[in-house]
């Protein structure tokens, strides 16, 4: 099949360069050899129709030679699709089902534009490699956006004892309870709430 592609792709070159050269041709300016020579002004126009009808015939073949190109390119690329889709299922199973596929899509539109993809960019992707890519880029944010969040959560925890220790906040509290007996103030009391809080 491809010894098949290369010989119409070089039978359509051949075309082109015939093409040319009966389209380089020189015309002649007839009107003179039509009042001076009528037997070589008859055969001029008839070298003349004949080269036309030799252009239009290579034309038609070059047309005909280009249509089974791009029809065997479409039929290539449609095979092409097929394969990578199979590949990117395989990688991604949650994009072969509808609703869970549509999100998957989505997400990976969304995220390619983000990062500065057009919309026909997006639409001449043809290799799996690159869908993955962009969305294990896309998971990989989520993730990183997610551990922002927790890391924030983490610092803010009350830390913990270890265990066999005494907790300070015990050994203050008793040192307030021992200001307020002694003082009896107000003060020292809030200060002994407060430090129940």
């Amino acid at each position: 099949m491809q010894e098949a592609k290369v010989l119409r792709d070089q039978y359509s070159q051949r075309l082109q360069l015939i093409e040319q050269m009966l389209a380089q041709q020189p015309e002649e300016d007839l009107s003179a050899l039509k009042d001076t020579d009528p037997i070589g002004y008859a055969v001029k126009v008839a070298e003349r129709a004949e080269r036309e009808k030799q252009l239009a015939a290579v034309r038609q073949e070059r047309e005909a030679v280009l249509a089974k190109q791009q029809a065997e390119h479409q039929q290539f690329l449609q095979h092409h699709l097929r394969q990578e889709a199979e590949r990117l299922v395989a990688v991604i199973p949650e994009y072969a089902d509808e609703v869970k596929g549509e999100l998957v899509k989505r997400e990976i539109r969304d995220y390619a534009k983000s990062i500065g993809f057009s919309d026909q960019e997006l639409s001449q992707v043809y290799d799996h490699r690159a869908v993955v890519s962009l969305w294990k880029a896309a998971q990989y944010d989520k993730l990183m956006k997610g551990k922002v969040g927790a890391t924030k959560q983490v610092r803010e925890a009350p830390r913990m004892l270890k265990p066999g220790s005494a907790p300070q906040n015990v050994d203050q509290s008793k040192k307030l309870k021992e200001q307020v007996r002694k003082t009896g103030k107000v003060k020292d009391a809030a200060r002994l709430f407060e430090s129940f809080l």
